[in-house]
């Protein structure tokens, strides 16, 4: 339907004057020329062929390599955090690059295996180091990159470059040793090692910097900015072969993302596993920024995700949801493997989310069981009105889940 612009009478004082024709030919032509100057800003920038992207590869020590298929559901959902994760931060727009593997299929096979789109590669000094396994967040993304960017193990000289390094990223892990503490250093250096995909680390070289910050020497501690700056010690300096265990649980975050990286550790940690799903980023800072007292309050006593289910497509299914219905959650609880997906419909906030979890707890929840075939799985729930039947079929269980081990623990806190 086309529409139809139309002169108006002059009108009283008390309206403001209709706009003019030619008022709004103007309108519109500035209209198109804002959309003309964004448009380029708002979408991908692939390089097209091999030689550009071997300049960018020779050109640049560390380069993170976004191989997609943007008319796929993944790759569209990765475009907005991928720009702005070029546009903004410290790393810069020359440690990015794109490539369109529908078009310049060629490209893409002479540079990666890639089974599946996106798949975000590391490349270092041209040739590919790792791939990509985090959030894709715009801040994640930035934060991996620098962390490549910079030594395994950053040195800090100054009170003000410990200040600054304490929030460089969303988990920071700094030690504080002498000359004499050789054995705490090489536990401290391979967990640096191992853990540089995900979080930072650092130390400090002048006893004079930790004495200023009131730390005692020998220490270790862990600093997330984003968890009301929370800060955790090493308890156990005196022994090395703690390290580990306490830098996974040290790093872990009231709320986190599960990840490709992340999810074996959590479910090995054993206590009960609350899921929380949402189909957009905006969707689950919302969720993340709703749910938090009620996630610190629980922290020590049950592992709280959020979860994008672009990234875990079959995750849903598994735990008893609805496919494609957002917001949505489950708990799982690992020592014995019952599922108990949260009620549909029902609000996701701290004082629903905390009722639920009594009631289930409680026992006035019973476990979710897949249906047969044919039939709709159902949960029953105390508020539910009239008989509610779980079929008493197989149960579905984390061990079926390719790729992902399971420990019996003891925690049946929810």
């Amino acid at each position: 339907m086309r529409a139809t612009i139309t002169t108006q009478r002059r009108p009283s004082s008390r309206f403001l004057p209709f706009p003019t024709t030619t008022t709004m030919v103007l309108l519109v032509q500035q209209l198109v020329l804002v959309m003309m100057i964004i448009q380029p800003v708002l979408a991908w920038d692939h390089i097209l062929t091999r030689e550009g992207l071997e300049q960018t590869l020779t050109a640049n020590d560390v380069v993170l390599v976004a191989f997609v298929s943007p008319d796929e559901s993944k790759s569209a959902a990765l475009e907005l955090d991928w720009l702005s994760a070029v546009a903004g931060g410290t790393a810069g727009r020359d440690h990015f690059a794109s490539i369109d593997c529908v078009a310049s299929k060629a490209v893409c096979d002479s540079f990666a295996e890639v089974s599946s789109y996106p798949s975000i590669v590391l490349f270092q000094l041209g040739k590919p180091l790792s791939q990509y396994r985090g959030a894709r967040r715009a801040v994640a993304l930035q934060h991996y990159i620098t962390r490549f960017k910079e030594p395994v193990i950053s040195e800090i000289a100054s009170a003000d470059d410990l200040a600054a390094f304490k929030t460089a990223d969303e988990t920071v892990f700094v030690a504080f040793l002498g000359p004499e503490h050789e054995v705490l250093k090489r536990a401290f250096a391979g967990a640096a090692t191992r853990y540089r995909e995900e979080f930072r680390f650092g130390a400090v070289v002048d006893p004079a910097v930790a004495a200023a910050s009131g730390v005692q020497v020998p220490s270790i501690a862990c600093y997330r900015p984003t968890d009301d700056d929370t800060v955790v010690h090493f308890p156990s300096p005196g022994e090395p072969e703690k390290l580990d265990a306490w830098v996974q649980e040290a790093s872990r975050p009231v709320l986190g993302e599960l990840t490709l990286l992340n999810r074996q550790r959590l479910i090995d940690r054993g206590y009960p596993m609350v899921y929380v799903f949402s189909s957009s980023e905006p969707e689950r800072k919302q969720l993340r920024d709703t749910l938090y007292k009620f996630a610190k309050s629980y922290h020590d006593s049950l592992t709280s995700v959020m979860v994008d289910p672009l990234e875990f497509p079959d995750l849903m299914g598994q735990l008893g949801l609805e496919p494609n219905v957002f917001p949505a959650a489950a708990v799982h609880q690992l020592s014995n493997d019952r599922i108990f997906p949260h009620p549909k419909g029902r609000p996701l906030d701290p004082k629903g989310v905390q009722k639920w979890g009594l009631d289930v707890y409680q026992g006035r929840v019973k476990p979710w069981r897949p249906a047969p075939d044919g039939v709709t799985a159902t949960t029953t729930y105390a508020a539910d009105v009239g008989p509610t039947k779980v079929a008493p079929t197989r149960r579905v269980s984390i061990r079926s889940i390719p790729g992902v081990k399971i420990k019996i623990s003891g925690h049946d806190e929810l």
